[in-house]
């Protein structure tokens, strides 16, 4: 595969137009009695209400996000947009539009972003977990009555849900619910990290992180990319990397000095593959053959 085809991989992670046209979604459970007793809210509709803002999680990783998504994760991203320089937030704000998009949604600046693509049989959804400054809730809505935390049906887009907090929660609504009781269980839930576990075990947190078990060249594939003593570093890891990927990963590596990089180490731990790579170019780094 051509390096370019970096861009390709991290487009189709990151296609998000669910959010700009949702899929109508309704609560499961219980679905009549909420929408019986749901009251519309008037347009005095105050932009911070603090008794919204319940949900209080860990949110600095895609370990932290996974950890409460349902499972069925089939890719997923997480931008900390604190963490990162600002050659790093010029890229992710160009190239991962979406994250305007979520400044439109809160009319606010989004600080952390996550983005999963659920698909459980023939059913598929997302989930958006992301944290804003300064902290509104200046949309359309109606409260979902007797619910704790205070559930938000969005009147401005059909059928998605929101739960305020660090991080807020936008959905489905049958997603929704499928976070709060991960979140709210006093036990040991299955999430989306199960599946990830092994192979975000080897590798950095970084304030950019994608993954995917829809790639052709590995069962799952993580990327990541982080400042590091004043260079920019990329963690590569493949689950089941098949042959031929593997094959062009050592060749990329025979000429990375000529192409400007400071370290080049591919190492290989039962049947995972992990590529780290630094250089002081920012754009080196991003160009570099994945596959």
């Amino acid at each position: 595969m051509e390096q370019q085809n970096i861009y390709k991989i991290l487009a189709a992670i990151m296609i998000l137009t669910m959010i700009i046209v949702p899929v109508a979604y309704v609560i499961t459970s219980p679905t009549s009695d909420l929408a019986a007793n749901t009251s519309e809210q008037t347009n005095t509709q105050e932009k911070y209400n603090p008794e919204f803002w319940t949900v209080n999680q860990p949110f600095y990783s895609i370990s932290d996000a996974l950890n409460m998504t349902p499972p069925g994760a089939e890719s997923a991203s997480f931008v900390d947009l604190e963490s990162m320089p600002p050659q790093m937030v010029q890229w992710v704000r160009q190239d991962m539009q979406v994250i305007g998009e979520v400044d439109t949604i809160y009319k606010s600046n989004t600080t952390r972003m996550y983005y999963a693509n659920l698909r459980e049989k023939n059913n598929s959804s997302f989930l958006l977990l992301s944290t804003m400054f300064p902290e509104k809730n200046d949309f359309g809505y109606m409260e979902i009555p007797n619910t704790s935390p205070p559930i938000l049906q969005r009147t401005d887009m059909n059928g998605l849900y929101n739960v305020m907090g660090r991080p807020s929660i936008l959905a489905s609504g049958e997603t929704v619910m499928g976070v709060l009781s991960i979140t709210e269980s006093l036990n040991k839930t299955n999430t989306s990290y199960d599946q990830y576990e092994k192979l975000i075990n080897l590798v950095p947190a970084a304030p950019f992180q994608t993954l995917s078990s829809n790639v052709t060249f590995s069962e799952q594939y993580y990327m990541g990319i982080k400042l590091n003593n004043g260079s920019y570093e990329r963690t590569t890891a493949y689950l089941n990397l098949n042959s031929s990927t593997m094959k062009n990963l050592t060749m990329f590596k025979a000429n990375s000095t000529q192409k400007g990089f400071s370290h080049y180490n591919i190492t290989q731990a039962a049947n995972y593959t992990i590529v780290d790579i630094i250089s002081p170019d920012f754009f080196t780094i991003l160009t570099e053959g994945i596959s």
